[in-house]
């Protein structure tokens, strides 16, 4: 249980050493570095740099003892609400200035992704950028993807999916269109996705290979290094794959209704579609 707290602590900035000795005061009443060396049986010069910087950042405070100076933990719970608003307050800063940098952008990046983790890890947080609506075309399973979805969710953000295969949605509140009865039309794991209109990610483990009308036999590779991709917040791109996922779907209910027909029955409704 200590462990996992020394680890906890050293997430919210504390060094290895300076969360074992927080944690040796909280759990007595008042100590002497000499005291805490010889409990973490650690060298007293290291322990005391270790409390000069406790001392620096308020974590830790003086007391007068029967021999000498001692040492007393602040209480956890006023410490990690010090800490919680810090934190929350440099992030809100931060992200304020970030946007006020990337407003002064000339030109929407676009950045390549090598590797199916670092595509899943884009396509996790373009997920959880999203306030209104996620637009997915996808081949690939979903359970990297489950713990940013169902926040989405949570937040009552729409999330749009159309997949050549009868893709698992693992229970979320995901509008699904597939339906091609157990038939995989897609020899590649690949992934597009929009959110909000304003930024999308796209990869797979090809760069040619795709045939929607043939049944697939053989699969291709899925490894790491398989996979590549990009992220892009330009507008062009953007709505070059949200229309893209929009076909795929007009395509696909076309299809069921047995019509070529462009009715109102066939739109989502989307932020696309309303211009949004």
């Amino acid at each position: 249980m200590e462990e996992e707290l020394v680890l906890n602590l050293q997430s919210l900035g504390f060094s290895k050493l300076e969360a074992e000795v927080y944690v040796s005061l909280v759990q007595g009443k008042s100590m002497s570095g000499y005291a805490i060396a010889k409990v973490l049986n650690k060298t007293r010069p290291a322990v005391y740099n270790a409390l000069d910087n406790l001392l620096e950042k308020g974590f830790v405070n003086f007391v007068q003892g029967k021999i000498g100076t001692e040492y007393v933990a602040v209480e956890p719970e006023l410490l990690l609400s010090d800490i919680s608003r810090k934190v929350t307050g440099a992030a809100g800063n931060a992200k304020k200035i970030f946007k006020e940098l990337n407003s002064k952008k000339a030109t929407p990046r676009f950045e390549n992704i090598e590797g199916k983790s670092n595509l899943l890890s884009t396509a996790n947080r373009i997920i959880m950028s999203a306030r209104k609506e996620i637009l997915m075309n996808s081949s690939m399973p979903l359970e990297p993807l489950y713990a940013s979805l169902k926040e989405a969710a949570r937040q009552k953000v729409r999330i749009i999916l159309f997949s050549w295969q009868n893709i698992d949605t693992l229970g979320l509140p995901i509008e699904l269109y597939s339906n091609f009865e157990g038939t995989d039309f897609c020899s590649e794991e690949r992934l597009f996705l929009v959110a909000d209109l304003k930024r999308c990610v796209i990869g797979s483990n090809d760069t040619s290979t795709f045939i929607p009308h043939k049944k697939i036999t053989k699969k291709l590779p899925t490894g790491e290094k398989d996979f590549l991709g990009m992220t892009s917040t330009n507008r062009l791109l953007v709505n070059m794959v949200t229309e893209h996922i929009h076909f795929d779907i007009y395509l696909h209910k076309l299809k069921r209704k047995r019509r070529l027909v462009f009715t109102d029955d066939i739109r989502l409704h989307s932020l696309m579609e309303r211009g949004i």
